[in-house]
């Protein structure tokens, strides 16, 4: 079969959001077909929510807060498992057959499914799992099925205790039948060996070699920047739109920051481009912006410090945004003369350009851009990732951006050369909060920096990587035996 002429399905919760996941899903599509020369019109997506867009089908059955989800991770650990084997059962059976009749519908050749080793998507695992197994032990061996391992249970503490009931299905998360694993990371891969060893499959090794891949986060920069020069005037940033310009106001910003006694161009914006997840660590954010703010005043120069946290609350931990409202507020009670703002933009931003009635709402992906128009900086405090989603990103649209070195960063990342000022775990360092003030204050030093992080990212962490990453493995599944 020729691989430009292939039908894939994806599934997961999340279609074209502003979750990692989507993020990727989104680059791989467009990889695979600039660079695979896959027509678009060969993808269809399977998911609970999808931005809008062709051949994409939903069903709540996968959404990953759904109660049912919800029930599945209170009670991961709980020894008191009645109703929950049939509560799994039940739910899975109908996904099973969702999957099947959209598999059914589309003539789809590979599946890709997203994120399924991780428990919040435990019903979706579970029912792709029954599906495959059936076809498998019927000897039918198409479709093929290729799971993205983005995170999974083995990878966090609140599911070490797994019950009785739980351990029953956790052969499906990702599954036993899987043609292939495209990992974010090289410590995934043992991850996987110690997975897949439990379970006596046979050829594994034959099969870690010549069926799996770690496929990095990538970005594109979707601007003209390579003629630019460091010695400008100007901060080095994408061009603007009007649709952009009244972003600050449609967020609240301008109307803190006047109530101060400040214009914007006395202002200083930070960027958290994250989920309000506790993992991301943004009260560190906070306390940048507070000594930030203390910075400016001890060379004579008043400002406003501003961070604006573009991502969603509500995953993983819904009183982690209180917790930051609490920390925000002392901070303020402690510095009594502060003028630092803390603003959550998710009800102002979405996947994509959007107007609701009277309601302007931003593309979560060019916020980025937009705070670099205004000179900001970029915080990404994170004490755990997968990869580096997000960072990428900023780095992307022209926004240098000050971090903590998470221990996937320090494996996978710092080899690159970035230029990200950091700390190593702990809190804010007055070298670090030395480092952000340069950054904000001498453009020329900013652009420098701004200019050689656009120029490794090309080299190092283009899109065309996803399509040569995947390109053997594909292969292999359809071409050759193990």
């Amino acid at each position: 079969m020729k691989l430009n002429e292939l039908r894939i399905g994806i599934i997961h919760s999340l279609i074209g959001k502003n979750d990692g996941v989507s993020i990727v899903i989104d680059q791989t599509v467009e990889a695979m077909s600039q660079h695979l020369d896959i027509n678009l019109g060969n993808f269809f997506f399977l998911a609970a929510h999808s931005s809008p867009r062709f051949n994409a089908q939903t069903n709540d059955v996968f959404w990953h807060k759904s109660e049912v989800h919800k029930h599945i991770i209170v009670n991961f650990n709980n020894p008191d498992t009645e109703g929950l084997d049939e509560l799994i059962h039940e739910n899975a059976m109908y996904a099973k057959q969702v999957i099947k009749e959209w598999v059914d519908e589309n003539d789809i050749d590979l599946i890709i499914a997203h994120n399924t080793s991780h428990p919040y998507n435990f019903i979706t695992a579970v029912g792709l799992g029954y599906y495959i197994e059936e076809l498998r032990e019927q000897g039918i061996i198409w479709p093929k099925l290729m799971v993205w391992w983005h995170d999974s249970y083995f990878e966090r503490d609140i599911f070490a205790s797994p019950n009785k009931v739980i351990q029953k299905y956790l052969k499906y998360l990702p599954g036993t039948y899987v043609d292939s694993i495209a990992f974010i990371n090289n410590q995934q891969i043992q991850l996987g060996e110690k997975v897949f060893g439990q379970y006596n499959i046979g050829k594994l090794d034959k099969f870690f070699e010549h069926r799996t891949t770690v496929v990095p986060n990538t970005s594109e920069i979707p601007w003209e920047w390579e003629h630019l020069k460091t010695d400008s005037e100007n901060v080095i940033c994408p061009k603007q739109d009007n649709y952009n310009k009244d972003f600050m106001k449609d967020i609240g910003l301008e109307k803190q920051v006047e109530s101060r006694g400040f214009t914007m161009d006395d202002t200083v914006i930070l960027l958290q481009h994250t989920r309000v997840v506790p993992r991301k660590k943004i009260e560190l954010a906070i306390d940048l912006a507070f000594e930030l703010e203390k910075k400016f005043k001890k060379n004579n120069k008043n400002k406003c410090v501003a961070l604006i946290v573009s991502g969603h609350s509500g995953d993983e931990q819904n009183q982690y945004l209180n917790n930051l409202y609490v920390h925000y507020t002392e901070l303020c009670k402690a510095n009594t003369d502060s003028n630092v703002v803390l603003i959550f933009g998710e009800h102002n931003i979405l996947s994509h350009r959007d107007i609701i009635v009277d309601k302007k709402f931003y593309n979560f992906a060019e916020i980025p851009s937009i705070i670099a128009a205004y000179g900001g900086l970029g915080t990404y405090f994170s004490d755990v990732e997968g990869f580096g989603n997000n960072l990428l990103e900023m780095i992307s649209f022209a926004l240098p951006a000050v971090i903590n070195k998470y221990e996937i960063y320090k494996e996978e990342i710092e080899q690159y050369g970035f230029d990200l000022p950091a700390i190593d775990g702990g809190g804010v360092t007055k070298e670090l909060v030395d480092s952000a003030y340069k950054l904000l204050t001498d453009i020329a030093y900013r652009n420098k920096v701004v200019l050689h992080n656009l120029k490794v990212l090309k080299e190092k962490l283009d899109h065309k990587i996803i399509a040569d990453k995947l390109e053997p493995i594909i292969k292999s599944m359809y071409m050759r035996e193990l």
